[in-house]
């Protein structure tokens, strides 16, 4: 019996393989399980009609040796690649890696798409090894089956890249992979680097982009021939690829979304959709470019069917992200499936300087809700910046200060601690103290947790920048304060992003008021400050540098000092903290504290060692 086992399994390596491709693999033998699909069943490549050639290019009888993808959220990309893991399995067995940005991914996609995705296709069942709990074979991380093995493993780990040689390759959200992995080079060029004993190997590279000259998946797709999906337009034909700005609506009413014709003009309905999907094509837009060996397609989330992310929705996430930096640089990533271009080249400061104000210093404007101050420290002073903030998200600047003195003395600080118990009047006689201050911890940090020790920690908070960070904050982390070495309390660092931060107020520095003189959302108003002021404001400029072979982007000085800019973001900071972004004006008001105006008090030197101590 044994031996009749071996003999029929030689006749069937034998038999030639089914020319067959990816697409139509998915049609014919693919099940989608309601754990991982919205619409489970049998898998149909019509519902998603633009996928069928960018699956036909991973078949092995296709000459492309490497497939870009750089694609939106909602339009099925994910599942195309896990069709490319099947196909492979099913019709030509050979050892394949997907690699996924970190392990914990890698668990998810296992359990949640990829067993999902064998116990759901009998022809993929019965080649796989059983799921045994002594058995080896077949994990979280590795799936033997006939003819190969499937290996799923993390960017993050080095070991997992140099395992075994590779003819399948999926790396799937390359964006989000690190740029260099333990001083061994780039995870992608490890991984690809598995693939070379294969000369018939296949590559599936698909993310959706972040920051426009950082983004890896951008990079190889403008090597390719950039292929665009066009589609006709129902009235006259004309075929065209499918952009946001073509999207049209009535002010305040969404569901009015219909898509203008870039041909005739007509306002096109969503429910023809289905129909455009089915006629469309595919379009190099980089004919020079076109390869047997490499191509590259890009989709946004336009396209995604009827019924899944519909245009209505788009415009919906847009007017909720079109005044916030952080949500709408996630929309044009996202649904846009673009590069986010950060805004990091300072306006002109004689522009800012030319538009001030007559409001006088010192003073609240009416529409200010609530003031909070960002303290720069230098060896020989403090550089502070008082804001107030509107519901709008607009911002007046108050006052700018500069206290003379030694930072590692005791008298600066006083006079900083003079200003914490300050209060700015407003025309109606109430007055208004700092909602909260932002202290740096840059430098002389011992003695500005000492002074942050003096005041509750809803009231001065110490702050660290942070390049790296993608948000204005990160939620506070407890560290020690000591002497001589010993701890005699503890306090709430904020990490803060002074990357995001800066590219955020640049943009808002560009903004102009409308021909009626009103100042848009996010609009900065200044008062008759000096030139020094607004190069120190503007001082900085966010570049591309090459920094150990990989592009990293960079903030470099175009003029010395650069404390307003830093006073700016840290007051800034302070008012993400009270929740500037995430409340709604009516709170915001709230926030305010103003008061009836009284005495002027000293800031009292109570030290505390902790919020609770402050309260009890």
């Amino acid at each position: 019996m044994e031996q009749y086992s071996q003999i029929a399994s030689f006749f069937r390596g034998l038999k030639p393989l089914e020319r067959i491709t990816v697409s139509q693999w998915s049609d014919r033998y693919r099940f989608l399980a309601p754990i991982s699909s919205a619409e489970p069943g049998r898998y149909r490549t019509s519902r998603t009609p633009y996928l069928r050639a960018i699956m036909d290019c991973l078949s092995v009888h296709d000459s492309h040796r490497k497939v870009v993808f750089v694609k939106a959220a909602q339009i099925g990309g994910t599942e195309a690649g896990s069709n490319f893991v099947g196909y492979c399995m099913h019709i030509a067995p050979g050892p394949i890696m997907m690699v996924q940005p970190t392990d914990d991914m890698v668990k998810r996609l296992s359990k949640g798409r990829i067993d999902p995705l064998i116990e759901n296709c009998p022809e993929l069942k019965r080649r796989v090894s059983p799921s045994k709990s002594r058995d080896s074979s077949n994990t979280i991380n590795q799936k033997s089956f006939t003819g190969g093995v499937l290996i799923l493993t993390g960017a993050n780990s080095a070991a997992g890249l140099r395992s075994v040689p590779i003819r399948y390759l999926v790396l799937d959200e390359v964006d989000a992979y690190p740029q260099d992995l333990d001083g061994e080079g780039s995870p992608i060029d490890l991984a690809i680097a598995r693939t070379r004993t294969f000369p018939n190997h296949k590559i599936f590279m698909l993310s959706t982009p972040t920051i426009d000259g950082m983004s890896a998946i951008d990079r190889e797709f403008l090597e390719t021939d950039q292929n665009y999906y066009h589609v006709p337009c129902p009235f006259c034909g004309g075929m065209q690829q499918l952009v946001f700005s073509n999207l049209k609506w009535e002010e305040g009413h969404p569901e009015s979304v219909r898509y203008q014709c870039e041909h005739c003009g007509e306002l096109i309905s969503e429910r023809y959709k289905v129909d455009m999907l089915a006629a469309g094509e595919w379009v190099p837009s980089c004919p020079d470019k076109v390869s047997s060996d490499v191509i590259g397609f890009h989709l946004n989330s336009l396209y995604s069917p009827y019924g899944w992310h519909s245009w209505e929705q788009i415009v919906r996430d847009f007017l909720a992200a079109k005044d916030n930096q952080s949500k709408l640089k996630v929309f044009v990533n996202t649904t846009l499936g673009q590069t986010w271009v950060e805004r990091g080249e300072a306006p002109p400061f004689r522009n800012l300087y030319n538009r001030r104000e007559h409001y006088r210093a010192n003073t609240v404007p009416d529409d200010v809700c609530f003031l909070t101050a960002g303290v720069d420290v230098q060896r020989d002073r403090l550089e502070l910046e008082i804001v107030g903030w509107c519901a709008d998200k607009r911002s007046y600047s108050i006052d700018y200060r500069v206290l003379e003195g030694d930072t590692a003395a005791t008298k600066v600080w006083d006079d900083l601690a003079d200003v914490v118990g300050e209060r700015w009047a407003r025309s109606d006689g109430m007055e208004f103290p700092i909602r909260l201050m932002a202290v740096d911890t840059g430098y002389n940090t011992t003695h500005v947790y000492d002074f942050c020790r003096r005041f509750p920690p809803d009231k001065v908070i110490p702050i660290k920048g942070q390049d790296h960070l993608g948000v204005s904050f990160a939620p506070p982390k407890s560290v020690d304060v000591t002497r001589s070495g010993k701890r005699i309390g503890s306090l709430r660092l904020y990490n803060i992003g002074v990357s995001f931060l800066k590219c955020e107020l640049y943009s808002c520095l560009r903004l102009e008021k409308d021909s009626n003189d009103v100042p848009p959302p996010n609009y900065c108003h200044f008062p008759e400050y000096d030139e020094h002021y607004f190069r120190g404001l503007t001082a900085e400029e966010q570049v591309v540098k090459i920094v150990r072979g990989f592009p990293r982007l960079q903030w470099v000085k175009r003029y010395e000092r650069n404390e307003p800019l830093d006073c700016r973001i840290y007051a800034r900071a302070a008012a993400a903290v009270l929740g500037l972004d995430r409340l709604s004006p009516a709170r915001l008001v709230k926030l305010g504290g103003a008061t009836k105006k009284e005495p002027r008090r000293r800031a009292a030197r109570q030290d505390y060692d902790s919020f609770d101590d402050f309260w009890n």
